[in-house]
């Protein structure tokens, strides 16, 4: 196997997020997964929640993103770069109204979590109930903002 890993635009694993969005996986080996996060006009992206395991990062390369850090909101264009660093609260969402796209990092084990999450959505076609969506955070050492 050579020293790197190159794809095609548009490869990787393809994965469901809310609002109709995509979360692509690029590479989930080592600490860290990389991935692509292609979110549909105004979609309203994660609600705030805390990793206590993993930091996460955020380069906006499409469209106009608005992150929630606890009571702190920032507008980031394109070129921004975030990063968030475990038990920072934090949430995001599109705040254009056509696509937008970012691409990032975070733990190599929450690549999991959105596998689950995907197949929840796809399943149901709506994001899980607040209940489920407590336990699946859970078990990848998240929590929601303000919930204990």
């Amino acid at each position: 196997m050579p020293g790197y890993q190159m794809m095609e635009p548009g490869a990787g694993e393809v994965l469901r997020f809310l609002d109709d969005s995509l979360l692509v996986l690029k590479a989930n080996e080592g600490p860290l997964t990389h991935y692509e996060y292609i979110a549909a006009p105004s979609a309203k992206g994660s609600p705030q929640h805390i990793h206590a395991d993993h930091d996460e990062t955020f380069f906006v390369v499409e469209g106009t993103f608005e992150f929630t850090l606890g009571t702190k909101v920032v507008v980031a264009e394109p070129g921004s770069f975030l990063r968030v660093e475990r038990g920072q609260p934090h949430g995001f969402r599109n705040m254009g109204t056509s696509s937008a796209r970012i691409v990032g990092t975070f733990g190599s084990y929450f690549a999991e979590y959105f596998r689950e999450l995907a197949q929840i959505i796809e399943r149901t076609r709506a994001a899980p109930t607040p209940e489920d969506w407590v336990k699946l955070y859970g078990r990848y050492g998240t929590t929601f903002y303000g919930l204990s």
